[in-house]
């Protein structure tokens, strides 16, 4: 079979019989992709070449200040081009929600147009590109509220159940919306909390919103022009890609280099500020904003130790340890970056019949950014913008066709819900193909063994808890 015939499938007629085309185009770009792979130097090279302005999607550079930390674009490689959302909320604010994103990036956007200019979204927060580009798509966990967005604080004066035990919390949504509570994995706090929050602002189980809104979506897909992202216009999606080893050493690359211009000195600040809150009685939610931002959680014991209170070489010791949780949880970030993107934005674009305006361009090789990204993004939107036709997404080179052609077919099977519990590794799965593969792991299988091996000893025998456990991470023998 050809191995892209479910791609065309997806993509359906839209390449082979044209498309409508609006009186009046209103042209958006944006851009998704991991961190580090050019997404902020392409929208300034696009802003540049067809008269832009470029709105931030990134929730941690939405903070003022902290430009290495946020890893944001200095002033002169944004190359006099209007940045919007860069650098516009303090330190103590958490960071917006996102029916707030949607609603004012799409007023910028307005406001650009207006002026006669190109809005340009980019950003590697999935969630407030998707909220932005899919009308009525629900956030799992920002749920969209006629009232406006949730007041958390309020409702756990009220329902004391929202700040207890998750277990709690979860017995308390089964008994409310069991639709919501087998959702979710019992471990996924911010999820349960979310689901039992929109009950008690309500009074309706946050299924039954869901189920309404999905309904009402349905009912538009039907007279929805292809290429149209809900009112803004005409679509054109970018996805910048890098191949994870390659992707994981230039990260690896970039924290020594952030540590070298003065990122101690940055998160010394950050960890000055938090004090100085603290001592004032400040209530500080750690668990979000700027105190989730990757680079200061994992210094935080080297800040807290100081020069004061510990001798050089363990203050090397936590620095060291610092760089390498800094390099650790970047690459994990930029994982958690594309899976999203596979497991949730292209599936809405196919939903959406958006696909074939998502074009994957190759930035594995940095010798070869300009011409893999900068050249081909600048042609594609020149063509966008020109309304000439566009290239089949698969066609644009052999990273696109491979990784695009997978993803989609990935994103097909993502797998049939269930929800099991594995008594012997105390873990509950999801879906059908998570619960068969613990089922083969190697993990689980020894577990199994221990425990088969533990109900054989006689009760006097039987070792304690300690040495269960140092036996179990012993590695297994072969022979």
């Amino acid at each position: 079979m050809n191995p892209l015939s479910s791609f065309s499938r997806v993509l359906g007629s839209a390449f082979r019989s044209g498309r409508p085309v609006a009186q009046k185009m209103k042209p958006l770009i944006m851009i998704y992709g991991s961190t580090g792979t050019g997404k902020s130097d392409l929208a300034v090279e696009l802003a540049t070449r067809f008269n832009g302005e470029v709105i931030n999607a990134d929730a941690m550079q939405m903070y003022k200040g902290l430009p290495i930390i946020t890893n944001k674009l200095t002033v002169e490689e944004q190359r006099g081009v209007r940045h919007h959302l860069l650098g516009s909320i303090h330190l103590d604010e958490d960071p917006w929600v996102v029916t707030r994103f949607k609603r004012e990036a799409t007023r910028i956007i307005s406001e650009i147009r207006a002026r006669g200019k190109l809005p340009i979204v980019v950003g590697g927060t999935a969630y407030y590109l998707d909220g932005l580009l899919f009308d009525g798509r629900v956030v799992e966990d920002q749920p969209p509220l006629e009232g406006g967005p949730l007041n958390r604080d309020e409702l756990a004066a009220e329902h004391p159940v929202l700040t207890g035990p998750t277990d709690a919390m979860l017995a308390k949504l089964r008994e409310v919306d069991p639709v919501m509570a087998d959702k979710w994995h019992p471990n996924d706090r911010r999820k349960i909390q979310t689901s039992l929050e929109i009950y008690f602002a309500t009074g309706r189980a946050a299924s039954d919103i869901y189920a309404e809104q999905r309904s009402r979506k349905e009912s538009k897909l039907a007279s929805q022009l292809p290429a149209q992202g809900q009112n803004h216009g005409e679509i054109l999606l970018f996805w910048l890609y890098a191949r994870r080893e390659v992707l994981n050493e230039r990260l690896d690359r970039r924290v020594d280099r952030m540590v070298n211009s003065g990122l101690l000195d940055e998160t010394a600040d950050v960890h000055g500020y938090l004090q100085r809150r603290l001592a004032a009685d400040d209530t500080v939610d750690r668990s979000k904003g700027i105190w989730q931002s990757i680079g200061f959680r994992q210094f935080e014991p080297y800040l807290c130790a100081g020069p004061e209170t510990a001798d050089h070489a363990e203050l090397d010791k936590l620095k060291h340890a610092g760089v390498e949780d800094t390099k650790t949880a970047t690459r994990q970030y930029a994982k958690y970056q594309v899976r999203w993107m596979a497991m949730k934005t292209i599936p809405s674009l196919h939903e959406e019949k958006l696909l074939d305006r998502l074009y994957l361009l190759d930035s594995s090789d940095i010798e070869r950014w300009d011409d893999e990204v900068r050249a081909t993004g600048v042609e594609l939107a020149r063509r966008f913008l020109a309304e000439e036709p566009l290239p089949l997404p698969v066609d644009v080179s052999e990273t696109a066709r491979e990784v695009l052609t997978e993803t989609v077919e990935r994103s097909n099977q993502q797998g049939t819900p269930c929800r099991k519990t594995c008594d012997t590794c105390n873990k509950t799965l999801l879906t059908e193909e998570l619960w068969e593969g613990h089922l083969k792991s190697r993990k689980h299988m020894k577990a199994v063994r221990g425990a088969k091996k533990r109900s054989l000893m006689p009760a006097h025998c039987f070792p304690s808890r300690a040495l269960v456990a140092v036996e179990e991470e012993m590695p297994e023998r072969h022979g």
